[in-house]
């Protein structure tokens, strides 16, 4: 020991206390990275995966469209006309407009043949003018004329 002073070598730095906070400090720092790196990872895939994950299926498409229509200047005093039909599957169409309108359009699930009725109607009063119908859905459309309730 020339000099009358002690010095350690680099051999002898990792003893000291101070020396191993700082490693460990350096660790702690590298998991750090990972860790958010892994966070910010995870987050982006939540995120993309709610805007990508699909909702419900959307109702397939009508196979027909029946056009209901009548002259407007036969319609008298104000009302809906209301029709209501029945397919032979039991499946059930209903529309109401106002009468001076002169038509409606409704679609159809299906191709058939539809019964059930048309009526006037009017709010605080039961139907009236009521007339059973029946008619075929052959076609994609299907227009209908007929004389307003």
């Amino acid at each position: 020991m020339a000099g009358g002073h002690r010095t350690l070598g680099s051999n002898h730095f990792a003893q000291l206390p101070l020396a191993s906070r700082m490693r460990s400090a350096r660790r702690m720092h590298v998991l750090s990275w990972i860790g958010s790196a892994w966070l910010a990872t995870l987050l982006f895939w939540l995120l993309f995966a709610a805007c990508v994950i699909e909702g419900p299926p959307e109702p397939d498409p009508p196979a027909a469209r029946l056009v209901a229509s009548w002259d407007p200047l036969a319609c008298g005093r104000p009302h809906r006309v209301v029709i209501e039909l029945e397919g032979d599957d039991g499946v059930k169409l209903a529309a109401s407009t106002p009468c001076h309108l002169g038509g409606l359009a409704i679609d159809a699930p299906h191709f058939g043949f539809y019964r059930g009725r048309v009526y006037a109607w009017v709010l605080d009063q039961p139907p009236y003018a009521i007339k059973p119908v029946s008619i075929a859905v052959d076609a994609p459309l299907v227009q209908w004329q007929f004389t307003p309730p």
